[in-house]
């Protein structure tokens, strides 16, 4: 099981899965589903806004109750209390990002966004210091 951003997973549910990417199940935790979910009901016109609207509405359904065997929706309750932790450690980052790195640590210590620009200099910092590989792929 791989760690992915909602970019990426937002691409494997519509079978565009980059080549580079390992051929595992991949996850998304329980705040990057809540995020795509918001902007499925309420698109702000941003990045993910755009690329939510550019699917079908079968592929906008099937980010309502994703198919386990493509993306797994990771149980946040063995991830909160290390999250708090992580988040308490380097000065109150968000859920997303503190999830994301539990996430990472208990899944392969890897994490994969699907662009560049959605890693954050913080995210960078905190999983150097956590011994995290970040890894882009377009």
């Amino acid at each position: 099981m791989i760690v992915v951003d909602e970019y990426l997973a937002i691409r494997s549910l519509v079978g565009d899965t980059p080549s580079d990417l390992p051929d595992d199940v991949l996850a998304i935790t329980t705040s990057v589903h809540w995020r795509i979910l918001q902007r499925l009901h309420l698109p702000r016109g941003g990045q993910l806004s755009q690329a939510m609207a550019a699917l079908s509405e079968p592929g906008r359904a099937a980010f309502r109750r994703p198919a386990p065997e493509i993306l797994e929706i990771l149980d946040p309750r063995p991830l909160l209390d290390q999250a708090a932790e992580i988040s308490a450690a380097y000065g109150g980052t968000g859920l997303l990002i503190a999830e994301m790195l539990t996430a990472s640590l208990h899944h392969g210590r890897t994490l994969w966004y699907g662009s560049e620009r959605n890693v954050g200099r913080r995210t960078r910092d905190i999983a150097r210091d956590l011994g995290i590989t970040v890894n882009v792929v377009t």
